[in-house]
């Protein structure tokens, strides 16, 4: 069994007369601990896409069809009580850009531990010794110091850091990494990505990458998914997609 599964999925905004088909019939799969690579220009759907899976869609945007199956169940039936039981345990998110996607006035190490304390029956000290340890895994030096520093006082590559060992504390079984380096100058975006990988194999933790630059998925991912104008129009191996492709876009 796959352990998500997309099934013809459609997406309306609904804040628009007549509504916006944003998603139209996407349908992919992937298995336990494959890094799948979304690539495609901006407005292609590929956000929206990896959005509605976790259900953080905004009030106009509507899963108007489809299913979208998480270990054998439909996650676009659940309840929004059912999804926060799943978001930060079981998926995890690394969203576009850490500076708005953190909170600013909570030091970073509370931030990490939040889907230990609301996932998990861990003491306090577990917590933040579980923290501290997942700071080291993301290679950042003087955690106990990091620990304690707010958003503003770390440097962008040190925020994303911070964010992928946020996603990645509670050990979820599928990470969604939302353009992840856009922000970063080159260097340090080689260097967020090996770390990416690095991590993923050793958690074995299934990850789907969102971006719109075709040499940041080529680096990391097994398979790729070329979305355009709402559509998968081609999906295969990095390999297959990069240096022979089907389709003209």
């Amino acid at each position: 069994m796959s352990l998500l599964e997309i099934r013809h999925l459609q997406l309306k905004f609904y804040d628009t007369q007549p509504p916006l088909e944003v998603v139209k019939d996407v349908s992919f799969a992937m298995k336990e601990g494959e890094i799948l690579g979304i690539v495609g220009e901006s407005g292609s759907g590929k956000t929206q896409t990896a959005l509605s899976v976790l259900g953080l869609l905004k009030k106009h945007e509507e899963i108007s069809a489809g299913e979208i199956l998480f270990e054998g169940k439909n996650l676009a039936e659940f309840s929004q009580k059912e999804l926060e039981a799943v978001r930060g345990k079981d998926i995890s998110m690394i969203f576009q850009e850490p500076m708005t996607s953190l909170n600013p006035v909570l030091p970073v190490g509370q931030q990490v531990e939040e889907g230990l304390r609301l996932h998990t029956s861990y003491t306090k000290e577990e917590c933040k010794k579980r923290a501290l340890d997942m700071l080291r895994e993301v290679e950042l030096a003087e955690v106990e110091n990091i620990y304690n520093r707010y958003p503003h006082q770390l440097s962008g590559g040190m925020r994303q850091r911070i964010m992928i060992a946020a996603a990645l504390v509670t050990e979820p079984k599928l990470l969604i990494a939302d353009e992840p380096t856009t922000a970063l100058d080159v260097t340090i975006q080689a260097q967020i990505l090996d770390l990416l990988r690095e991590i993923q194999m050793k958690l074995g933790t299934a990850t789907i990458l969102v971006s719109h630059d075709l040499g940041v998925v080529a680096r990391v991912a097994d398979r790729v998914a070329v979305m355009y104008a709402g559509k998968i129009v081609e999906i295969g191996t990095a390999e297959e997609v990069y240096y022979d492709p089907r389709h003209p876009y």
